[in-house]
């Protein structure tokens, strides 16, 4: 069975968008299940609603049914998980290199990936700039 692909929430906007680098997110979907946390998709709808596209909660959610895309559940160990890829995170920002951003959403997502065993698809690289075991990274743009 193909790994799983866990999408952020830009992910998910550019595949239903179809912006700047939909179609490596399609392809992704082709190989394996692609997946996103509940925080993604309050934020795709919330971002949707912010730049007029016209499309309802439901519409997205039909879109996100017609792609195979699933909601994934954060459990108790991903947030456990996530507080030290947080740690990690600052710790690299403290030694001065290249600044990583690090919201609560994107190290939930990174844990729940790192659980999954998934492809985690950010829209750009930055967290590659962090050793974090057991976790894969593809920027989509």
């Amino acid at each position: 069975m193909p790994r799983g692909t866990l999408l952020d929430a830009s992910a998910l906007i550019a595949l239903i968008l179809r912006e700047r680098g939909w179609k490596t997110i399609d392809a992704l979907g082709q190989t394996g299940l692609a997946m996103t946390t509940s925080n993604a998709l309050l934020e795709t709808f919330e971002v949707c609603r912010m730049k007029n596209t016209g499309l309802s909660q439901s519409e997205i959610l039909s879109l996100l049914t017609l792609k195979e895309i699933n909601v994934v559940s954060v459990e108790e160990a991903d947030a456990v998980e996530g507080g030290f890829i947080y740690r990690k995170a600052a710790e690299h920002n403290q030694k001065g290199g290249a600044h990583v951003s690090v919201s609560l959403g994107d190290v939930t997502l990174l844990a729940v990936g790192k659980r999954l065993d998934a492809i985690i698809v950010f829209s750009d690289n930055e967290w590659e700039l962090i050793d974090l075991p057991g976790i894969e990274i593809k920027p989509f743009r």
